[in-house]
């Protein structure tokens, strides 16, 4: 048992020997050395009664390098004062506090925020920091903890706070020049004339069933009627199908682990096509060979015009990691039956292996307008028939982006 631990006991002998040696002061003495000890005791177990750690960020989403404030707060309801504290909140590695030391911490990845201090009695204590991050992704805050103790210091107590909390931070969006792109039309004139984009719910008539045809387009009720196979026309769509195709591997095999520059590079430049694609409005979609954090599934958004699609897009590129899903050639191949006809296809690359270009060709061969932005000159070298294919450029300037 720890010396701390046995002042109750020692004052409880004390007082019971001086009082039965007829010594005052040794009771007295015994009496108070108690009484210290019980109540410093009972101080410590409920220092952290009615006590909370807030934080609250202004902005749960921002860009590379743009501020965003934290504000935490210590907050004591209850008339028992805490005589010294520290708290701990820990930041993911690429966050920063402008102004702030932060503390190295033993689990990799993480780096604590610090402040010690003392609070009265139904007191409240607020910090405010500004944070910044360098890189995109998905970053953490918290779990956090308070250490502190009774008057004496005798009786140190701590406690944690696992609840977590996360920063959104967007890839870097560039102007389609900066990328060598051109700033009007980077994919070509768009077809007008021709009945490409058609809209499956809007019947314009019905005419005879050609070879080629898909079932679904065949109308039964009107085929029963006339006795010969009929087929639905459809009025054209005013909408325009634009489908960003993101390749994340940047070496051949996964165990040569990956390019983390060309990785932050693809990124950004399948963020750069969306965010002009929604302002050109066209429905916007993101398919890529990676995956959410903690989720078992891949990246796969459909085409669409909501107003929030381009909010989304963006969160998704901002959690990309270098783990993929598989080849992104079998999750084209899995979405070919679900992609609207006439659709525009931007597939962003550094790595072109066969089955992706035999995927692009198949795509291109449907009829649908294929692009290959490649990021490499490796990628730049495909030759794969019906698509398109433009370097763009290897060396960002983030000064020239547009956050």
């Amino acid at each position: 048992m720890p010396f701390r631990d046995s002042w109750p006991l020692l004052g409880g002998l004390l007082f019971i020997i001086g009082f039965g040696a007829g010594l005052p002061l040794v009771a007295m003495v015994g009496l108070g050395t108690m009484a210290l000890g019980v109540t410093s005791r009972w101080w410590s177990n409920h220092l952290f009664d009615r006590l909370e750690l807030r934080r609250s960020l202004a902005e749960r989403r921002v860009f590379i390098d743009e501020p965003v404030e934290l504000e935490v707060r210590l907050v004591n309801r209850k008339p028992l004062p805490l005589p010294w504290f520290e708290w701990r909140l820990a930041l993911g590695e690429h966050l920063r506090a402008a102004g702030e030391r932060l503390a190295a911490s033993a689990v990799p990845g993480l780096h604590y925020l610090v402040r010690r201090g003392a609070i009265g009695w139904y007191a409240v204590e607020r910090w405010t920091f500004t944070l910044t991050a360098a890189r995109r992704g998905y970053h953490q805050l918290g779990p956090a903890s308070i250490r502190s103790s009774d008057i004496l210091g005798a009786w140190p107590a701590r406690t944690e706070d696992t609840e977590l909390d996360h920063l959104v931070v967007y890839p870097r969006v560039y102007r389609l020049p900066d990328l060598g792109l051109p700033a009007e039309r980077p994919f070509g004139d768009a077809r007008g004339g021709e009945r490409i984009f058609e809209d499956p719910l809007r019947i314009a008539g019905l005419r005879e069933f050609r070879p080629g045809d898909p079932l679904r387009r065949i109308d039964w009720k009107a085929t029963a009627r006339a006795g010969d196979l009929r087929s639905r026309v459809y009025e054209p769509s005013a909408t325009r199908q634009l489908y960003v195709l993101l390749n994340i591997d940047t070496l051949e095999h996964a165990w040569e682990g990956y390019l983390s520059d060309e990785l932050e590079r693809l990124v950004s430049v399948a963020a750069s096509v969306i965010a002009w694609a929604a302002g050109a409005r066209y429905a916007v979609g993101l398919l890529a060979n990676g995956a959410y954090p903690d989720a078992d599934r891949p990246i796969r958004l459909p085409p669409s015009r909501s107003r929030d699609q381009l909010v989304r897009l963006l969160e998704a590129l901002a959690v990309v990691q270098p783990l993929t899903m598989g080849d992104l050639a079998g999750a084209i191949r899995r979405e070919m039956g679900r992609i609207e006809a006439g659709s525009t296809l931007i597939a962003v690359a550094a790595l072109v292996p066969a089955p992706l270009a035999e995927a692009l060709a198949r795509l291109a061969a449907e009829g649908h307008r294929v692009h290959l932005l490649a990021t490499t000159d490796r990628a730049a070298r495909a030759d794969i028939p019906g698509v398109t294919v433009e370097r763009v450029a290897a060396a960002f300037q983030p000064a020239e982006a547009l956050a």
